[in-house]
């Protein structure tokens, strides 16, 4: 059993642009969204993804938490002192800052959390990642959301995301984490 989920902006713009962001709550998992990945999806409030995920974030207050990262705080005073800055790959190191310094404020390191997310050089932090992360591309969490009756069609929600002009990556990566006695699955 998984105990909280935590995005990344990939499959928060995919799934906003496609409006189906509420399949994640189908999950019953609480979900985390770091503050970082929160500002970089909606800093753009004329775009489709940006109102669909603050309305996602307002409306379900209960199940979606916004969580503060010390990235966070400090991508947040820098744009305070000059808001032209430009800040680069920061929602990664929000996420890494969180993994590594916050989630353990909400879980044991021994439960199994679920991270999201679309790039897939995202492999390659895996490294770096806590033994207790189970990573999951939003393509394979569809696939599964599917195969459990959780969604009708993934290739329907996956056309719809391609029809909204984004084009996340088809990698399928459903890895346990490596950390977990007896792994972790987030199939329910």
């Amino acid at each position: 059993m998984l105990y909280l989920l935590s995005l990344i902006a990939g499959p928060l713009i995919s799934l906003g642009k496609a409006k189906h962001l509420e399949i994640l709550l189908k999950l019953e998992l609480p979900i985390y969204i770091v503050d970082q990945v929160y500002f970089e999806v909606t800093q753009k409030p004329s775009f489709e993804e940006a109102k669909m995920v603050k309305q996602f974030v307002n409306s379900y207050p209960k199940q979606v938490n916004i969580v503060e990262t010390q990235v966070g705080r400090l991508a947040r005073m820098e744009r305070e002192i000059n808001p032209s800055v430009r800040q680069r790959q920061l929602g990664d190191a929000a996420i890494t800052d969180f993994l590594t310094n916050e989630l353990d404020k909400l879980v044991d390191t021994s439960e199994p959390v679920l991270l999201l997310f679309e790039d897939s050089d995202l492999n390659r932090m895996n490294r770096i990642l806590r033994a207790n992360v189970h990573l999951l591309s939003t393509k394979a969490l569809l696939i599964g959301m599917e195969k459990m009756g959780l969604i009708a069609s993934e290739a329907a929600i996956w056309q719809a995301i391609i029809a909204s002009g984004r084009i996340p990556s088809n990698k399928v990566v459903d890895q346990s984490a490596p950390g977990v006695y007896g792994s972790s699955d987030w199939r329910i």
